[in-house]
């Protein structure tokens, strides 16, 4: 009777376990098991975020690209000449203050000066607009004090469309008049910038 008591609650427990346990989704939305997205984003170009149900995660690929209304993006920003003329837009996305972003190379001055320049020159080779920088959370923006601008995300559009979570370090997404646009969430070499223009 106790071991039969015993088995009983050793399978309740289970149940409700299994009941609460966490559920991972790839990038198109079907179950897989734990070790396939740790495997992903350990090898992959994923980064894992709340799924839609409490507790559950999700793949999202680091690199999307797609169509979408552009002109929506250049009105935000008050670039609606650039859209006229056909000039891509460049926008770095900067999530707030986070590990990645606050130390090493992502802190030099010099090196984000450096950036700065050659994404400039990203621009210019592209016929692109000039870059827009713009934040979800200022905190943290003072070390670009002297280098460039950094602007409020207009009515959280950009973070709406292509930076729904707190990816670290900062993203970019540049956008086509045509509406095609290349992304990479979370911490990229600025050399992918001139390599998502020519892309478009």
């Amino acid at each position: 009777m106790i071991k039969r008591t015993c088995l009983l609650f050793f399978l309740l427990i289970c149940l409700v376990g299994e009941a609460f346990s966490q559920s991972y989704f790839n990038e198109f939305g079907r179950r897989i098991v734990k070790t396939e997205y740790e495997d992903k984003i350990l090898n992959g170009p994923y980064f894992g975020v709340p799924g839609d149900q409490e507790g559950d995660m999700k793949l999202v690929h680091r690199m999307p690209s797609g169509l979408t209304d552009a002109r929506l993006f250049y009105q935000k920003l008050g670039r609606e000449a650039d859209f006229a003329a056909g000039r891509p837009l460049i926008v770095v996305y900067y999530p707030g203050k986070d590990e990645c972003n606050s130390t090493g190379l992502a802190n030099d001055p010099k090196n984000l000066a450096n950036d700065h320049k050659a994404i400039l020159r990203y621009a210019e080779k592209h016929n692109a607009s000039a870059p827009v920088y713009i934040y979800n959370n200022p905190h943290g923006l003072e070390k670009y004090k002297e280098i460039m601008t950094w602007i409020p995300d207009p009515e959280e559009v950009f973070k709406s469309n292509f930076f729904q979570y707190p990816y670290p370090c900062r993203s970019f997404v540049v956008i086509s008049p045509k509406g095609n646009y290349r992304a990479i969430l979370g911490e990229f070499p600025t050399s992918q910038i001139d390599v998502a223009l020519k892309k478009l």
